[in-house]
């Protein structure tokens, strides 16, 4: 294949593992910056996500070297170091090295090694349907989002997504994807030559979105329906501080300020039709089909053939369409904005064919 050639050896080998991960369930996302505070510290290789039941999701991170001099120990020590502080569950290092020793040393400490054996089978997981990483930022480095996201770049926007799923699987992160969604509908809709971009970016940040949610609701769904629904609506409203938070905070500026407009702060919050995402999210049948829901939004922003979201299965046309009434977009102008995309595919399909 032309253009795996283009990857390093490490970069390959991440790939495979990304695509062996995904065949297993899991949902999988390559290469998450861990920020703090604008700062970069490390890069999760591989950083996966199950569902295991309505109660409980697995995080796992994977150190992945492939490397002639792979330093085993250390890494094993590294990747249980980031376990620990991201509070994951679990832990894999891949590593080309096949000593035995590396295994006990891993069982020790409670990881699990992928040796040089093991990878070296891998290449049966090549999959050829789908985007690199490296192919899908050569598709957004180019565009840069002048006002909005001062002066970022796409890859940056998407990184960012990215390095939510680490540290802000909360209303927080949720609500902070909701807005950059919300830039990537309206520049699908304004800006046809970068459509094709920005509808991949949105298929991206949307199933982070999903796994945000679906992380969330674990620990609320055995609560009954009203409580259930006032928690997410109180999320979607206030964020992670919740109502009591947002009230105390506004009580404490209105009194700090002597300006008695707190009534006028809350009734703005209000406004926001957060009813139309309380009402989707609380219903069980939906929180059960979320996980799977990500993993094929994720799939439709990889796949080399770009679906459009009018030929998309009812079930994330559904999704779409609940975001498009949050944000007051109409949907069939949404839907109908496609055929420009459709025309490309066309061609390149009748290329292709000859």
């Amino acid at each position: 294949n032309k253009n795996q050639t283009t990857l390093f050896k490490g970069e390959m080998m991440e790939e495979l593992l990304r695509n062996y991960f995904l065949n297993l369930g899991y949902f999988v996302v390559r290469g998450i910056k861990y920020r703090y505070n604008e700062n970069d510290i490390t890069d999760v290789d591989l950083f996966l996500y199950g569902r295991i039941s309505s109660l409980s999701r697995e995080k796992i991170n994977v150190d992945v070297k492939n490397k002639k001099t792979p330093q085993a120990f250390e890494r094993i020590l590294w990747a249980n170091g980031l376990k620990k502080l991201l509070k994951f569950d679990a832990c894999i290092v891949a590593t080309t090295d096949q000593r035995p020793v590396i295994h006990s040393f891993g069982e020790l400490h409670h990881t699990t090694i992928l040796d040089g054996n093991f990878l070296s089978k891998l290449r049966s997981s090549e999959n050829n349907e789908r985007l690199t990483e490296e192919e899908l930022f050569n598709l957004l480095s180019p565009h840069k989002s002048y006002k909005t996201f001062y002066n970022k770049d796409w890859k940056y926007i998407y990184e960012t997504s990215k390095s939510r799923l680490l540290t802000e699987l909360d209303f927080s992160g949720f609500n902070s994807s909701l807005n950059v969604l919300l830039y990537f509908i309206e520049k699908q809709l304004t800006d046809k030559q970068k459509q094709e971009s920005s509808l991949r970016i949105f298929y991206l940040i949307l199933s982070h979105l999903l796994i945000i949610i679906d992380y969330i609701l674990k620990d609320i769904i055995f609560l009954d329906q009203p409580n259930k629904e006032k928690k997410l609506a109180d999320g979607f409203k206030f964020g992670n501080l919740g109502k009591e938070g947002v009230d105390r905070i506004i009580s404490m500026a209105v009194q700090i300020s002597g300006n008695k407009s707190a009534s006028s702060v809350l009734k703005s919050l209000d406004d926001i039709p957060t009813d139309i995402l309380k009402d989707y999210f609380s219903k069980n049948e939906n929180a059960k089909n979320i996980f799977g829901w990500a993993k094929e939004f994720e799939n439709l922003g990889f796949n080399k053939i770009l679906i459009t979201p009018d030929k998309t299965p009812s079930h994330l046309k559904s999704i779409i369409s609940v975001l498009l009434d949050y944000f007051s977009i109409e949907r069939r102008k949404y839907f109908n904005s496609f055929e420009s995309i459709e025309k490309n595919i066309s061609i390149s399909e009748n290329i292709q064919d000859k």
